[in-house]
């Protein structure tokens, strides 16, 4: 009798966590119209040109669907996120960090940057981030020979959590209440997010949207040393989850 309950007891905490589950799904649906700065304020598309080159990125037209990367430099994974700019009254309160995970009720989410680095006027601010499986840590990286400080402009953490996986994650924005994540589904209502990449190359662009003018520059940021997953490693991703799904299923039929 005791070994019967057990077996119920399971099963039915399978079935509740299967039912709570949200696994995360990329809904991107991309362009979304880019409305017109503000006067004295840069375009998202001079942004652009800034930092790719004239004309070689469209802000229009060359928006990704993409909402997870990978790294491009093998294990132990090593990028570089770089805060180009920000142009809103919210600036010194905006973060931009990176989330793992695959259940929205259970993702992980580390603060990279914080927004006071650009309103304090540190041009350029970048962390350097090196990860592993279940092991990521940020520092400071030199930029023009100085090393970007922690605490002021890089959140310099090192953080041990079975989520980190160096080959799947997304990142995001914050401002205040407002969060904006690299899949839509995840942040809900309008897209915040905007993926940008440099041609064919492993550098990446991203663009925050704080509130309702859509101009997509409040905050941008620059990630090098990225790549979108191969198709097979997420279709591996979504087996695994339809698999716990179904013995989730098989389990309640036996109870």
């Amino acid at each position: 009798m005791k070994a019967i309950k057990t077996l119920v007891a399971a099963a039915a905490f399978a079935v509740s966590a299967s039912a709570f589950a949200a696994p995360v799904v990329n809904n991107n649906v991309r362009p979304v119209t880019i409305n017109p700065a503000y006067p004295g304020e840069s375009s998202l598309q001079s942004v652009l040109d800034d930092r790719f080159g004239a004309g070689a990125v469209s802000a229009q037209n060359d928006q990704s669907t993409a909402g997870r990367w990978g790294s491009a430099t093998g294990l132990p994974a090593t990028t570089v996120p770089t805060m180009v700019i920000e142009q809103t009254s919210n600036a010194g309160n905006q973060v931009f960090g990176i989330w793992f995970g695959t259940d929205t009720n259970n993702l992980l989410k580390i603060d990279l940057l914080a927004g006071a680095a650009y309103a304090n006027g540190f041009l350029d601010s970048a962390a350097t981030i090196n990860m592993n499986y279940g092991v990521m840590e940020i520092t400071g990286s030199a930029i023009s020979g100085s090393p970007s400080t922690c605490g002021e402009e890089v959140l310099c953490d090192f953080i041990v959590d079975t989520r980190i996986d160096p080959t799947n994650f997304g990142f995001y924005f914050r401002s205040g209440n407002t969060w904006a994540y690299s899949i839509d589904s995840i942040t809900g209502g309008p897209a915040r997010f905007l993926a940008y990449q440099d041609g064919a190359s492993t550098n990446w662009l991203f663009a925050f949207e704080d509130g309702s003018d859509f101009d997509y520059q409040d905050m941008v940021v620059k990630v090098e040393s990225i790549k979108v997953p191969e198709p097979g490693s997420l279709a591996l991703l979504g087996l695994g989850l339809a698999g716990l799904a179904a013995a989730a299923r098989r389990k309640q039929k036996q109870a």
